[in-house]
Order: structure tokens, then C-alpha cells, then sequence
């Protein structure tokens, strides 16, 4: 227990991972990460969770409850964002500090109007994951959608926490366009790297896989979870269909499906590739399933895979389902991307393959269905990795230590309107504009400055 406990209001998203939705998605699971971990070290929290639309089916929610000592208030999307309802539970809960778990909750702490210190969390590089959605869409309308969401939010943060060493960088330059590296904060470290983190809960797990359609000694290929803007269902169809070809007891389970109001198109592709395959009855694709179900199937799998797009939404993000397999002992196969790919690749606690090759992720599926001691240990040393450095504990050290004594950023006091992060009063507006005019000239004398670069290169 801390000396002095800060009440800590958490904002967020629902469901939380603890509920039975069939629907569980990362910014809940992210937003518990968070909570859970100030909670352990002792200081009172409460969260409130945006509902995403459409998980909870037609099942009374709760709006109010209590869980692992968490009061958690759960609040409609309209509610999130009105601009009434969350300062309000501020000021009735009187906190010390607020945490913003994803950029919503980011989001929604930021344009409260407060005072308070503000933690920012980026689940995974939002405008990364715009850039994805925009080629899935084929227009551009989701980057100014998401960069309303990132910008006003790195205006205000007092602190930036991220899931992976290169998104910190990112993150930075992000703070960089939001006008937060001045002289007033140089020096100061606005970021915290905190990786995805793993329940402490045990649930009940029962046979759920094999017998009837899938036989006993199937060897199981696993992907659990959603199909998102930044899932390869090309290369995941093509390498588990080269190896189900000169193996004929690899079969294939799906847990996940569709992200409803976010990508329906990468699902629906995948689920035509299967169609339109001669294997197509050697792959199970379940569907979403409840949250209850789901350490069944990660029980009785053998090996759990992912793919990714070559794009920057793998590489500067991380993956909350591998560190979920990891810490219940199942094997991973996931292309080498990113922090999460370097490090299964560095200490042996998975397979990894080239981004894109089919033919490499099916070798490495057809080496683990013929090497089950080798996986064994892989698995082995996946699980206490997952112990020790993916708790909630363990990742958000950064977080609680920073919550003991919570303080604003050095730039506080600097008026910095929310939607224009570069207005800062010049000290010498008319050297500013001469020094713009003397720069347009120089570009503009002879060839164009872009024609002369090009030359370069030529």
C-alpha cells in the first residue's frame, strides 16, 4: 500500500474482460489492465467505461457495480462525449489524478475541462491503424476522423503511455506536432512504454474441440479474436492451406470474427477463401464465442497463429492475444514485426516468419505438428516470460509510480487551445515572417527544391 493513496478516476471502454460478452476487444481489456494495477497498489480507483455499441446484445446492463474492489460506472457513447457527464463523475469522485485507458478515454478526460494531472494512454498507434482503415475504405476520411481524437489529446497530456518501445518514438513526434516539445519541457519524459498485460484470473476450462467434426489427434491451428483492418487473411489462408496439403492432420479454428461498425470486409474475405477451398472442411470457423469459452479453445489448440499486414499499424502496436497465449502456455506463430515479433524471435518464445510468406508460415506450422517436445518447451519459456514481465504488475510499474505523486507537465501553464496545438505567441513575429519569406525564396531560385532532390536520386 502506498503512504499516501491517490484517488484515481480511470476512463475507458467496456466490456471488461471479466464479462461474458461474445464480443471482448482490446480497449477493455486495456482499460482493466490499468485500473487493475493501481487497485493492487492500494489506491482507490474508479472507472468509467464508454459501451461499445452492440457487444452486450439484449441483456440488462449494469451501469453500477463493484468488482476486485473497482467501482466501475459504465456510460453510453452520447454520455461519454457530452461534455457533461464525465466531469460530473469527476467531481463527485474527487480525484487526485485521472488516467485516460485508450484514446477514448483519453479523449474524454482531456476535453473535461480540468486541471488535474492527466496520463494519456495510445492502445497501439491510433493514426497507424486510420492509415489501415483508409486503404480498407479506399478514402482518406478516417485520418482527419482519428486525428481529431489523437491531437487534442497529446495537446493536453501530462504524461503518454504506449505498448511498445517504437510507438514511444511515435508518440513523440505526435507530441512534437501538437506543439508539446518546447523549451519549458526539454528534459522532460512525457512517455512510458506499457506493454500489454495478462488477467490474474483462472477460468474453468472443458472440452470444447475435439471429437465429432475435428478428431482426437487433430494437430489444431488456433486464431482467436477479431479479423481487423490490419489482418493478412491472404498470407493466414494460403499458409495454413499449403500445410493442411502435406499434412492431413492440421486443422484450422476460428474464435472471432467481424468488428462490427469497424471492418465486416477483412472477415467476409477470409471466410470466401475458405469457401472457395477443396480443404474448406478442415477449417472451423466458429464465429465469436463467448468470453467463458474461450480458455477452452486456447486449452485444446496447439498452436495459436497471427498475421499481419506489412504496414505500421504491426509494427509500432503489439498484440494483447499472443501475450494471452503465452501466459496459458500455447505456442505462438506470428510474423516477425514489430517488438512483439523481435522479442518471440530473440528468446525462443515462439515461431516467427517473414511478413507476407505464406510458404515460410506453413513450414513453421509443419515443424510444430512433427516437434511436439521442442514446442512444448517453447510454450514453456513463453509462460514464464508471460509471468514475470506481463502482469498487470509487472506493466504498469510506470503508471502506479507516477500516480504515488501525480504532477502536471512542465508546459502546463502555457495557453494552448485544444484545437490549434502550434499557438504559441511569437517572441519576434516580424523576424518569424521575414525568416518564412527569406526560406520561400531560397526554394523558389532556379529549379524547384523537389526537382533538385529528385536529381539526386537519379
Amino acid at each position: 500500500m502506498p503512504e499516501e493513496p491517490s484517488r484515481i478516476l480511470v476512463a475507458g471502454l467496456c466490456p471488461l474482460p471479466f464479462e461474458n460478452t461474445s464480443r471482448n476487444y482490446g480497449p477493455g481489456i486495456r482499460t482493466w489492465q490499468l485500473a487493475s494495477g493501481l487497485r493492487a497498489a492500494g489506491h482507490p480507483v474508479r472507472v468509467l467505461a464508454m459501451v461499445i455499441p452492440g457487444v452486450y446484445e439484449q441483456r440488462e446492463l449494469s451501469a453500477e457495480e463493484v468488482t476486485d474492489g473497482i467501482e466501475i460506472r459504465r456510460l453510453a457513447g452520447d454520455q461519454f462525449f457530452d461534455g457533461a457527464a464525465v466531469p460530473a463523475e469527476i467531481e463527485s469522485f474527487a480525484p487526485r489524478a485521472l488516467v485516460g485507458a485508450t484514446v477514448y478515454g483519453s479523449l474524454a478526460l482531456a476535453r473535461a475541462g480540468t486541471e488535474l494531472p492527466l496520463w494519456c494512454d495510445q492502445f497501439g498507434h491510433v493514426m497507424a491503424e486510420a492509415q489501415a482503415k483508409a486503404s480498407l475504405e479506399g478514402s482518406n476520411w478516417p485520418l482527419a476522423r482519428w486525428w481529431r481524437m489523437v491531437q487534442p489529446v497529446m495537446a493536453r497530456a501530462d504524461k503518454v503511455s504506449v505498448v511498445s518501445e517504437r510507438q514511444r518514438y511515435a508518440a513523440i513526434g505526435e507530441l512534437g506536432a501538437a506543439g508539446r516539445l518546447s523549451a519549458e519541457t526539454c528534459g522532460y519524459e512525457f512517455t512510458a512504454v506499457l506493454p500489454c498485460g495478462i488477467s490474474p484470473r483462472r477460468e474453468t476450462v472443458r472440452p470444447m474441440l475435439r471429437g465429432g467434426e475435428i478428431p482426437e489427434d487433430a494437430f489444431i491451428v488456433l486464431w482467436s479474436g477479431g479479423f481487423n483492418v490490419w489482418s493478412d487473411v491472404d498470407t493466414l489462408f494460403a499458409g495454413v492451406a499449403a500445410a493442411m496439403e502435406r499434412d492431413p492432420g492440421i486443422r484450422f479454428v476460428s474464435t472471432g470474427g467481424a468488428i462490427d461498425g469497424h471492418d465486416a470486409e477483412t472477415y467476409a474475405r477470409f471466410r470466401g477463401l475458405v469457401a472457395s477451398s477443396d480443404l474448406r472442411d478442415r477449417f472451423h470457423l466458429r464465429g465469436w464465442v463467448k468470453r467463458e469459452l474461450v480458455p477452452s479453445y486456447l486449452a485444446e489448440a496447439d498452436l495459436g497463429v497471427l498475421t499481419d499486414l506489412p504496414i505500421y499499424e504491426g509494427l509500432l502496436g503489439s498484440k494483447n492475444r499472443i501475450i494471452e497465449w503465452m501466459a496459458v502456455g500455447l505456442p505462438a506463430v506470428y510474423n516477425r514485426q514489430g517488438d512483439l515479433g523481435e522479442l518471440l524471435e530473440r528468446e525462443g518464445l515462439g515461431l516467427v516468419f517473414p511478413m507476407g510468406d505464406a510458404g515460410e508460415l506453413a513450414d513453421r506450422i509443419l515443424w510444430a505438428a512433427s516437434h511436439p517436445t521442442e514446442l512444448r518447451r517453447v510454450a514453456e519459456r513463453a509462460r514464464l516470460k508471460s509471468r514475470r514481465d506481463f502482469s498487470y504488475e509487472a506493466t504498469t510499474r510506470e503508471l502506479v509510480a507516477w500516480a504515488a505523486a501525480p504532477a502536471r507537465a512542465p508546459d502546463a501553464a502555457l495557453a494552448r487551445p485544444l484545437g490549434n496545438p502550434l499557438d504559441f505567441e511569437a517572441a519576434d513575429p516580424e523576424e518569424t515572417v521575414r525568416a518564412g519569406r527569406a526560406a520561400a525564396a531560397r526554394h523558389s531560385a532556379g529549379r524547384p527544391w523537389w526537382r533538385r532532390a529528385l536529381s539526386r536520386l537519379r
